[in-house]
């Protein structure tokens, strides 16, 4: 199997189990993500691939973030915790040319995640995000184009970005592949933030909830 098949299939087994733990149906998680009960039953199965958006818009109905349908399951809660290169799991996600690797899972009582981000030498599309709180983005390899608004900036290895997130905003790789620390607040942290989804890492423009978004 290979990593972007067994990435669909793990995401889709988190997926369920959050859904069942919540005791949603299909038809409740279609209802609070505006897609069809017949494609969010593909991707349950791993046989659908959708974008980063639609999967952040599943992970906030089901009350949490996208570090818990790609990254690994939930430890006791010990005041910290660790995370082991040896054991990360990277995803690459259809739709975006992207791979995720978490490097840290938010929870209860913090507000910040930090994931790396490989992004493609060629970008899918010039997609904008906007979602509450800060990131800071710090370039470990290669060179990276910033929008923020309607302004740029080229950042290269060692260069950061420290930005309001509610702004729109996007990077690309430009000249080559590149990888990204990013690291996110949430002001009202993971899992609890208002009803923002149709602004959460969703490409802008959309105007078509109620059909399947595996274009995105």
């Amino acid at each position: 199997m290979n990593l972007v098949d067994n990435s669909l299939r793990q995401i889709g087994i988190a997926i369920r189990e959050r859904r069942a733990a919540r005791q949603m149906t299909l038809g409740d998680l279609a209802g609070h993500t505006g897609m069809s009960l017949s494609f969010l039953s593909r991707v349950e199965r791993g046989q659908a691939q959708t974008s980063v958006g639609n999967l952040i818009r599943i992970a906030e109905a089901l009350g949490g973030t996208l570090h818990d349908l790609i990254g690994p399951p939930p430890a006791e809660d010990t005041g910290f915790t660790l995370f082991r290169a040896a054991e990360a799991l990277p995803a690459a996600i259809s739709g975006s040319g992207y791979r995720w690797t978490p490097v840290s899972g938010g929870g209860a009582g913090r507000n910040i995640e930090a994931t790396v981000l490989e992004l493609p030498a060629t970008p899918a599309a010039d997609t904008r995000f906007s979602h509450p709180g800060e990131e800071i983005c710090f370039v470990l390899a290669g060179r990276v184009r910033f929008t923020v608004g309607e302004s740029t900036a080229l950042l290269g290895p060692g260069d950061a970005i420290h930005l309001r997130s509610d702004i729109p905003h996007t990077a690309a790789a430009e000249g080559g592949p590149a990888r990204v620390l990013m690291v996110t607040h949430h002001p009202t942290g993971p899992g609890e933030r208002p009803d923002c989804r149709p602004d959460w890492w969703n490409p802008s423009g959309i105007t078509s909830p109620t059909k399947d978004r595996e274009e995105e």
